[in-house]
């Protein structure tokens, strides 16, 4: 009998890398046409490089300036690649105008892997369940993107990101922020996961959900509803949200809503959930994220509840 294979070990340790530490955006553009991989909070890249072997060659953005702004104005938000989660968390200022995705933001990782990880590393990474990426679809958000040779452009987060681990950027490009819509008038936002652990765990489904009602308090107006870790990608609920607008949010419409949202849903079994169990959570997700974005449209909104 042949003696039993030994299992294969993951790596404990960094291997050898290439770390460089641009001054600017030039010179950062200047290493990813190099091949350079950039690295914000490392969060992801440095797991990848010790299991992996990949990338070995690495510049760190957290010393450019241009890239550490978070700008904030009555309608929009712009924030840099290298500001970090923790930041998003502690602006009183970016949560009134775009609350979902800090409901996102605070639950990634645990308080030390916000610290480091930034917003557009956590979009960057593609994954299908990111805390962040379904709040950044209900809030209209894009990727500001700069190439090698100068030229600029804005992608939104719907077309950016293809599928796990897939972006669209190109080599020789590099995401320097993202910018996104904040709440208007009578218009609330709001994100919730489902998850076994409350930190260091992917979530097994969620939902984010941003409304805005009529001046009559109860009507919706526009509506966006987006799932996370129940497709490839983020899915949008279209058929959902059109079941909501022109209509004032009452127990049925919104049970109906969440009934839709649950049925567009492309969710897959695996070890975590079985494909039956997510689209149960996605159903009630729904019916807590939506109620959730209307109590912050409209003051002393009483929840409602579906019978």
């Amino acid at each position: 009998m042949p003696p039993a294979k030994s299992p294969a070990l993951r790596p404990s340790h960094l291997p050898p890398v290439e770390l460089y530490r641009p001054a600017d955006l030039g010179e950062l553009l200047a290493h990813a046409a190099d091949g350079v991989h950039p690295l914000a909070g490392g969060t992801d890249l440095v797991v990848w490089a010790t299991q992996c072997g990949e990338p070995r060659r690495l510049a760190w953005i957290g010393s450019i300036d241009q890239l550490q702004t978070l700008d904030i104005t009555s309608d929009r938000a712009h924030i840099g690649a290298a500001v970090t989660l923790s930041r998003i968390v502690r602006s009183g200022q970016f949560r009134s105008l775009a609350p979902a995705v800090v409901d996102g933001a605070a639950v990634v990782g645990s308080v030390q892997l916000r610290n480091q990880a930034t917003l557009v590393g956590n979009v960057c990474t593609a994954s299908p369940g990111g805390d962040t990426i379904p709040a950044l679809h209900v809030h209209d958000a894009a990727l500001d993107i700069v190439s090698a040779a100068g030229d600029r452009r804005s992608v939104k987060i719907s077309d950016f990101v293809h599928g796990p681990g897939q972006t669209g950027l190109n080599t020789g490009e590099v995401v320097t922020g993202v910018t996104l819509r904040g709440l208007g008038q009578r218009e609330g936002s709001a994100f919730s996961r489902f998850t076994q652990r409350n930190a260091l765990d992917l979530a097994i489904a969620s939902v984010a959900a941003c409304l805005s009602f009529e001046s009559d308090g109860r009507t919706v107006a526009r509506a966006h509803l987006s799932m996370g870790a129940v497709g490839p990608t983020v899915l949008d609920a279209d058929e959902a949200v059109r079941s909501l607008v022109g209509h004032p949010l009452e127990p049925a419409r919104l049970r109906n809503c969440a009934d839709l949202t649950a049925e567009c849903c492309r969710p897959i079994t695996d070890h975590r959930a079985s494909a039956d169990y997510r689209r149960q959570l996605v159903r009630t997700l729904t019916m807590d994220v939506v109620d959730a974005a209307a109590a912050r449209a409209i003051p002393g909104w009483l929840a409602v509840e579906a019978p």
